[in-house]
């Protein structure tokens, strides 16, 4: 069957498969790199059995061969590991990492419905069963659990006798014929080939489930799905279709290799019942029929114990489902449609004064902040998606370079939008690679600069405002401005003038690159622009702080892109505006009098102290209103307040942000626009860019 698609039924579960395997994958690269710091715990080791055996499964059900039988050989070591016959050391660590890597590599070709042989995976397996058969008898271990997985009853004939059919079975059936259903038995022996009969006798379940109702299952659900039989089990169903199309659907999954189907008799059922049963294991039995007391009413519920075969340890996220990202947009642009008309209802309702709508608006508003409430929140996801990968990058990074490294995490559960999270993974990985070749000294030179051996890189996310701010930083040799500098001009690249900070930011051009050669991770020069350039698409800014020797730290800006907010609006002139409300502390109405003027800027007098003031109009080259009158927004910064001086306030108002057009991204100060109610459109002020043209610090 090698690597191509099944020609049954598994096609429908693809995308279930993709994502369910892109879980497991990311769960074993955590756990894997967690062992390498507890290589005794087994409950880790018991929990990285689990997600290999799932995965295991889900491409063995699929019949993804290629992929089953990597896991499965990754499993055989897991058992090592689990038995306590083998050590985890870095190198296996290191091992198991190339094949977790090389499952990646496979799933994106399935993907791609791309034809996979065994031969992508000779040489890990190789590896695998080199480090097996290196203990003593470990080859002999493998050869018996082969053994042991193709023993079949092949000898044996299949029967249709049940041996644990209870009383209120025959009722259902008796009450099934008064509806002229028929009752047919089915009994299925799993080809002893077959890796997993498990999954396989789950699917066959799941495609009888929909021509009827399964009274009952032997051997019980929970044997069956964790392979705990030979190759044979039998079941009853209730169907208004003959013994043979039971018997088609059934041979039509995979890896099935002996059916019989039959019209229930019972006769033939309660003599069999009464001889005595010498090869019965009364135990099994027991614990059959106490289930079927509650499963025999509910047929249906034969499904249920597949969630817990590709779940294990992960039952929290049984409580979210899957939604395709583009009827969230759909979604999300319906919402914000209601919000806009909503905006126009009310600003009619205010200029007619219609009473009799009054009520009805107040509900409508009502549900649709709820709404939209509810629509942010589904798009929102945590950076730790991103983040994930990185512990295991920086792994790999420390082996590579021969350099002694850590990675400390924070704030992985900011969230931001689901498609500002999914592109910032590209500028990251660049950042942190950069980091790791360029920033972290080897282990003789820390020393020598009095640094511990081990150097650190952090990675931080917090939210600001209405902004999510990113902050890589490390403790390494940081960028040297006279370096930069020489390089700069070699490159023919004019430094006249610029401050040591601007010299630093130069690492950021196309091309740039100080490095004295070029290895496999860095020195070509084409990374950071291309960070730069993502975080510009994304609108946010991005700096740089660093220090020779000491270390550098980048930090991102990301804006909100597309969604809806409270905000303020006010006036500026004859011109509208937005100022989001999460950075407005509160509103002061002031007198043009009592503005004083210091040698560097205007400040206002409040009960906090004095305020700088921002003349917002003059840096948007607005005509102000000539009045004595004026409101100013105290707005909070960077550990410091200061107002924003508009000439009227309009009021509180919820409004959908538009992104800028790219090609007006370059203009600052706005973060986007909005349409207002009676059509017309406001830019939303970047007050935290305001305050900076305004030099206030």
């Amino acid at each position: 069957m090698g690597g191509s698609l099944m020609a049954d039924d598994n096609s429908v579960y693809r995308d279930i498969f993709f994502e369910e395997s892109e879980d497991n994958l990311t769960q074993l690269n955590d756990n894997i790199l967690e062992l390498e710091k507890e290589p005794d715990n087994i409950d880790l080791i018991n929990e990285i059995f689990r997600a290999a055996h799932t995965l295991k499964g889900m491409s063995a059900t699929m019949g993804y061969t290629v992929m089953s039988k990597l896991t499965h050989k990754m499993e055989d070591i897991f058992d090592l590991f689990k038995s306590g016959k083998l050590k985890v050391t870095s190198d296996h660590i290191s091992l198991i990492f190339r094949c977790l890597d090389k499952l990646t590599e496979l799933l994106d070709g399935l993907r791609d419905e791309e034809e996979q042989s065994e031969d992508q995976i000779t040489e890990l397996w190789n590896e695998l069963d080199k480090v097996e058969n290196e203990l003593d008898g470990g080859q002999t271990k493998t050869a018996d659990k082969n053994v042991d997985e193709k023993k079949a009853p092949e000898d044996s004939q299949l029967e249709l006798k049940f041996e644990t059919l209870e009383e209120a079975d025959l009722s259902v059936i008796e009450q099934a014929k008064t509806q002229h259903l028929n009752v047919i038995s089915a009994a299925v022996r799993i080809d002893p080939e077959s890796m997993l009969k498990g999954p396989r006798a789950f699917l066959v379940i799941d495609k009888l489930d929909s021509e009827g109702d399964i009274i009952h299952i032997e051997p019980a659900p929970d044997q069956l799905e964790e392979g705990n039989f030979d190759t044979d089990f039998k079941l009853l169903i209730l169907t208004e279709s003959n013994q043979d199309d039971i018997k088609k659907i059934i041979e039509s999954s995979s890896e099935i290799a002996e059916v019989l189907t039959a019209e229930f008799d019972e006769k033939t059922q309660k003599a069999a019942a009464e001889e005595p049963q010498k090869d019965a294991q009364p135990a099994v039995d027991k614990e059959n029929t106490t289930e079927k007391k509650s499963a025999a009413p509910e047929p249906k519920k034969a499904k249920a114990p597949s969630k817990k075969s590709t779940s294990h340890q992960k039952n929290a996220k049984n409580q979210s489902i899957r939604v395709d990202l583009s009827r969230l947009d759909t979604f999300l642009n319906v919402v914000s449609e209601l919000v806009v008309y909503r905006n126009q209802l009310e600003d009619a309702n205010s200029r007619q004064n219609l009473e009799e709508v009054h009520e009805s608006l107040e509900q409508v508003s009502r549900l649709t902040s709820e709404l939209q409430d509810l629509v942010l929140k589904i798009r929102m996801q945590q950076v730790s998606v991103v983040f994930s990968r990185f512990p295991r990058m920086v792994r790999d990074l420390s082996n590579q370079l021969n350099k002694k490294m850590t990675l400390e995490i924070e704030g992985e559960e900011t969230e931001l939008d689901k498609t500002v999270v999914t592109e910032l993974s590209e500028p990251l990985i660049h950042l942190v690679r950069n980091s790791a070749d360029h920033g972290i000294e080897d282990a003789e030179n820390r020393k020598k600069l009095g640094k511990p051996e081990e150097g650190k890189i952090k990675l931080s996310a917090y939210q600001e405002g209405n902004k999510v701010m990113i902050t890589l930083s490390d403790d390494g040799k940081g960028l040297d401005p006279q370096v930069l500098k020489i390089t700069a001009e070699e490159r023919g690249i004019d430094t006249t003038g610029m401050s040591d900070k601007e010299l630093q930011m130069l690492v950021f051009n196309p091309g740039f690159s100080t490095a004295k050669k070029i290895t496999n991770i860095s020195g070509r020069g084409v990374g950071l622009d291309a960070v730069q350039a993502k975080i510009n698409e994304l609108g946010g800014s991005l700096e740089v702080d660093s220090k020779v020797n000491v270390g550098t730290k980048t930090v991102i800006k990301l804006p909100l892109t597309l969604s809806i907010i409270q905000a303020l609006m006010v006036k500026l002139g004859e011109e509208t505006f937005a100022i989001p409300l999460d950075v407005v502390e509160r509103v002061e109405m002031i007198h043009e009098d009592n503005i004083l003027q210091t040698a560097s800027q205007e400040v206002y007098p409040l009960q906090t102290g004095l305020t700088p003031v921002i003349r917002t109009a003059n840096i948007l080259n607005i005509p102000e209103k000539d009045q004595g009158k004026k409101y100013m927004i105290l707005i909070k910064g960077d550990n410091k307040d200061f107002g924003i001086v508009v000439d009227e306030l309009i009021g509180q108002q919820e409004i959908v942000i538009k992104k800028i057009d790219p090609m007006l991204q370059k203009i600052k100060r706005f973060q986007g626009a909005t349409i207002l109610g009676n059509g017309s459109i406001a830019l939303i002020l970047d007050v935290n860019t305001i305050c900076k043209d305004a030099q206030v610090g």
